[in-house]
């Protein structure tokens, strides 16, 4: 706390913690504590469910340099997953066994296969997905990030926790992919009937993935484009520093 100018206006915290302060301060949570965040202290949430989830109701949607996104020249017939790989809550396992039984191809990326060994729950999961219709590019970023989300003809999704935002899923429909996900956490605040179907049985996936063959690119980043610009976040919070600045505790 000695680095912060003793004439500073206000403090906004990001992080897991509520570090104490003398200065008038903001506190973004950007994943979820066991319990709900002190009371007293100005919270914000990355959205509205998010934000429900603590008892809240502040809350400022994460926020994209949109023009870093770009459309791919050309599409394939190949799903994404990216994420977590050794995060069971991310849904690698249920998307490996889509895969299988819809019979598509996967690129998989966001750690290297051999975390899957890692946990005695995805040790499974390893040998099942020692297949060539499973593609896995590893840790990525840069160029080839922006090939994958692009190129994929849907990015698979099949989280099984209450996602804070999920920045991911985004990013592919920046790309002009649609996003194939269940209902948990914000998706259905940032998955809208241009950039995406929503699924939890076997068949609503089905239904979704025939759906999304019809589905115009430009219309899924122009809908992205128009929610969630960073310009947008950083009003956001300004909105939220003035409301604290004139006496608001934040509920």
């Amino acid at each position: 706390m000695a680095a912060i100018p003793a004439d500073t206006d206000l403090v906004h915290f990001n992080g897991w913690y509520d570090a104490e302060t003398n200065h008038r301060a903001l506190y973004t949570l950007h994943g979820y504590v066991l319990n709900t965040p002190r009371e007293g202290l100005n919270w914000s949430f990355v959205s509205a469910s998010h934000a429900r989830n603590h008892n809240r109701g502040a809350f400022v949607y994460n926020g994209f340099p949109v023009d870093n996104y770009r459309l791919a020249d050309k599409k394939t017939d190949r799903l994404l997953f990216l994420g977590g790989i050794a995060r069971a809550g991310k849904g690698l396992d249920r998307a490996v066994d889509l895969a299988k039984k819809f019979q598509f191809d996967l690129d998989v990326a966001g750690g290297a296969r051999w975390k899957l060994l890692g946990r005695t729950r995805t040790r499974g999961l390893f040998f099942k997905s020692l297949s060539s219709r499973f593609n896995f590019a590893g840790t990525v970023d840069g160029d080839e990030k922006l090939r994958l989300l692009g190129e994929a003809k849907a990015f698979l999704n099949p989280i099984a926790w209450d996602e804070p935002f999920g920045m991911a899923p985004v990013e592919a429909m920046l790309c002009g992919t649609p996003v194939l996900t269940t209902r948990r956490g914000a998706l259905p605040e940032t998955v809208d009937a241009d950039t995406g179907r929503f699924f939890d049985t076997d068949e609503e996936f089905e239904a979704g993935l025939n759906d999304i063959g019809g589905m115009s690119a430009k219309r899924c980043r122009d809908s992205v484009s128009d929610r969630f610009p960073i310009a947008k976040t950083a009003k956001g919070y300004l909105d939220l520093y003035a409301r604290i600045l004139e006496g608001e505790l934040l509920s």
